[in-house]
């Protein structure tokens, strides 16, 4: 009986190959631990999670479903393993490139570098646990790389985390304020201020504040006086593109408070590339022609007075023209043009005076950065009424404010209908997200209110009313604009110019109520409707109008 039941069962080594078996354990094994470090490192170096998760899933169930269902019998079982690497490794491996193409070489993993630290040894000494996200430069231009000791790799992790959210979301200028319980956070996106939600833990903050100061050259043991000094910083992810950062820092009665300044590199932007209505453009082309006069720019602080003008200098032929400008602060070096800075509190030499100064070198166009005083206006109407071209700013809401602004400070109407030829006064708005921006159709009433024609407006545009959720109930944020429903900046301009009919009002000293009207017969139009054109053609948005033109700000 027992031979009988012997000689029945079945031989399992005929059927199953443990060796196989075990081959194909050890892949699925090695394939899951590989795939779960991509999901944690994505999340490390800030990619996108979801997208490299569904590649790497995709390969492996690609892989293994050729591995088990294809025949590979015999010695073809080789080949399988090889074909099942090349599908479910290739996916780790395309992700191995991304993710190193974003971080630093003392960052990069499975590379030649890495296998010798890990062989040596020496990359135990790296202590970051977030690895480098974004480039920094010390005040003397040195690379700050990944630290040694476990301390300063907190303090560099905590500012790679700040850093890394101030370059993402765009912003500009950054206030880190203390408080009993943390550290308030305000950034400045596309000139508007926005706390952020959470802002810094007191243990975060007074690390990013050591961090920051370290590394610009600061005292840090200083906490009470102001202080200030500059690194660069650049976003891996771009490139590692390194812009100037001013950092200032000063005691307050809860601690100390940093402040940052994101210069990520103006770029001279060119004169039709402003925002100008092609009419408006035409008419400020006209007057950038003349020869001879005075052009003031008019503009309610921040509001980019000065990238104009660098706009309209450049438009000019530094070959056969000498440019000049006086300015308290440039914004950034123009080519070709002979650039004076004011000293200020640094000298004897009023701004009047400097002035004077600039146009005894016999400039042909001068660029005089903001008019405050009225030995400054009149040396620049005089100078503007005999043979110079002048440009000047004012601060100011519009046109007429300027004009009323600029004959106060001269106090000479005949000097002032002789000298100025033309005024331009602009506001900076929001772009709306092309990604993301909405589009609805305003009531009747509304359209009514601004004296728009309903039956010829089919929609306006907005930022999005609801936020988009993922499968959780997170929000996703636009990868373009950050959430913000904006994306960068452009300019609202109205430009006056000074005939002989508005020359003759200046003369005789008339007030702005009918100098406007004159003005209107001159076909111009006012700031409200150059601004109303942008949001009919899905520029921008109604409520970002008001905000800009209501206040000024």
């Amino acid at each position: 009986m027992s031979d009988f039941l012997v000689a029945t069962s079945p031989d399992l080594t005929g059927y199953v190959s443990l060796v196989k078996v075990g081959i194909v354990v050890l892949l699925t094994f090695g394939w899951a631990y590989s795939a779960q470090w991509v999901d944690r490192d994505t999340d490390v170096v800030k990619t996108r999670r979801e997208y490299w998760n569904v590649i790497v899933l995709s390969g492996g169930l690609v892989a293994f479903f050729v591995l088990l269902v294809a025949p590979w019998e015999g010695n073809l079982f080789a080949g399988g393993v090889l074909v099942w690497a090349a599908i479910a490794g290739g996916a780790i491996v395309a992700y191995l490139f991304h993710r190193n193409a974003r971080v630093t070489l003392d960052n990069r993993v499975w590379t030649i570098g890495h296998l010798k630290r890990l062989l040596s040894g020496s990359g135990k000494k790296v202590v970051s646990d977030k690895g480098m996200r974004v480039e920094i430069e010390d005040h003397d231009g040195k690379h700050a790389g990944l630290p040694d000791e476990a301390e300063e790799g907190r303090d560099f992790d905590a500012v790679q985390d700040f850093l890394f959210d101030v370059l993402w979301r765009r912003a500009s200028d950054v206030e880190v304020v203390p408080t009993k319980e943390r550290y308030r956070v305000v950034y400045k996106i596309d000139g508007v201020a926005e706390e952020q939600e959470d802002g810094l833990s007191l243990e975060a903050g007074e690390r990013v504040l050591r961090f920051l100061k370290k590394t610009a050259g600061l005292n840090v043991e200083e906490i009470r006086r102001p202080q200030s000094g500059k690194i660069s910083c650049g976003l891996l992810s771009e490139g590692g593109k390194l812009g100037d950062t001013d950092i200032r820092t000063s005691g307050s009665m809860a601690g100390e408070r940093l402040t940052l300044k994101v210069r990520t590199g103006p770029v001279l932007v060119r004169l039709p590339e402003l925002g100008l209505a092609s009419k408006r453009l035409e008419t400020l082309t006209a007057l950038i022609a003349q020869s001879k006069g005075l052009v003031l720019f008019c503009a309610p602080p921040h509001h980019g007075t000065t990238t104009t003008q660098y706009s309209v200098l450049k438009s000019h032929d530094a070959y056969i023209n000498n440019i000049h400008s006086l300015e308290r602060d440039p914004l950034m070096d123009v080519d070709n043009v002979t650039q004076n800075a004011f000293e200020g509190a640094n000298t004897d030499v009023n701004f009047a005076r400097s002035l004077q100064s600039v146009l005894r070198r016999e400039p042909g166009i001068v660029l005089v950065d903001n008019c405050e005083d009225h030995e400054t206006a009149l040396i620049a109407a005089r100078a503007a009424a005999e043979n110079r071209k002048m440009y000047m700013g004012l601060e100011a809401k519009d046109c007429f404010g300027g004009l009323s602004q600029f004959m106060k400070l001269l106090n000479d109407n005949e000097l002032a209908a002789k000298s100025v030829i033309g005024i331009v006064g602009q506001r900076l708005v929001r772009v709306l997200c092309k990604d993301c921006r909405e589009a609805f159709v305003p009531d009747a009433a509304t359209l009514k209110k601004l004296n728009l024609p309903a039956d010829k407006i089919e929609q306006f545009y907005r930022p999005p009313t609801e936020p988009q959720l993922d499968r959780k109930g997170r929000p996703i944020l636009c990868k373009n604009c950050r959430g913000s429903g904006y994306f960068g900046r452009t300019g609202v301009f109205e430009v006056l110019t000074v005939d002989s009919a508005v020359a003759a009002l200046i003369k005789e000293g008339a007030p702005m109520s009918r100098i406007k009207p004159q003005c209107r017969k001159n076909k111009m139009y006012y700031l409200q409707e150059e601004a109303l054109l942008k949001v009919i053609d899905g520029t921008t948005s109604m409520k970002e109008v008001l905000r800009c033109l209501g206040d000024g700000k």
